[in-house]
């Protein structure tokens, strides 16, 4: 009857959207389930690399040992964006509890963002206000690829200037703390009209960016899903 022929393309429409989203699925958790078979050559060939960095090598020798571990470190930022964008979104992801010191996360974060930025000129500073709570239980790993991720992004889209960053307590309950990190920084910035384009996965603000800087587009939309989990 006319009811049952216009029920046919919904329910076809349903089941396509449903199988689609079993694959989605399927290809997440197959990505997911090889994180550590991906990884593994990689970290072999950047940590031969640098090993071999440091033998005698002539000149054209040590030049193809630098791209060589250069490109392996820019390949294994890539791979480890859309390992862990696969594992959030087929559901095989957990954060740790495990207590920390937050100055150890903001040491690391010091040692790793602030040798660019000494290249590039810039000054970086880094604040805990005196009422945070230094001593914590979280993912002190989850909440430094976050920072790692905003700090970056801060000191390559900035020439000149500088970046901060803040570390102050939002709200104090028995047994938890709410903690807001403020990252500043006098860069290029991003038209208000292109903002909504930040968290969209595999997407950059101007196509020109990936050709100039690199990166996946997945950084802060990997960083925008874990502060979701740490309930941010």
């Amino acid at each position: 009857n006319a009811n049952r022929v216009l029920e046919l393309p919904a329910q076809r429409a349903q089941a396509l959207a449903h199988k689609a989203e079993s694959a989605s699925k399927a290809k997440s958790e197959f990505l997911g389930n090889m994180s550590h078979e991906i990884r593994t050559p990689i970290n072999a060939i950047t940590g031969l690399a640098y090993l071999m960095k440091k033998t005698r090598l002539s000149d054209k020798q040590d030049d193809y040992v630098n791209k060589i571990h250069g490109a392996g470190i820019t390949l294994l930022g890539v791979v480890n964006d859309i390992l862990d964008f696969s594992k959030i979104e087929s559901g095989k992801f957990e954060l740790e509890r495990l207590p920390f010191v937050l100055t150890s996360v903001f040491d690391n974060l010091a040692s790793i963002a602030g040798p660019k930025a000494e290249e590039q000129g810039l000054d970086v500073g880094f604040f805990i206000e005196s009422d945070v709570p230094l001593r914590l239980v979280g993912d002190p790993l989850r909440l430094g690829q976050v920072l790692i991720n905003i700090v970056g992004n801060a000191v390559k889209f900035t020439e000149k200037g500088g970046v901060s960053v803040n570390c102050r307590l939002e709200e104090r309950g028995e047994d938890a703390v709410l903690l807001r990190f403020t990252v500043r920084d006098t860069g290029i910035g991003i038209p208000e009209e292109r903002q909504h384009l930040l968290f969209q996965s595999f997407s950059q603000v101007d196509s020109s960016i990936t050709r100039r800087y690199g990166g996946t587009g997945l950084g802060l939309v990997i960083s925008k899903l874990l502060v979701e989990r740490m309930g941010g």
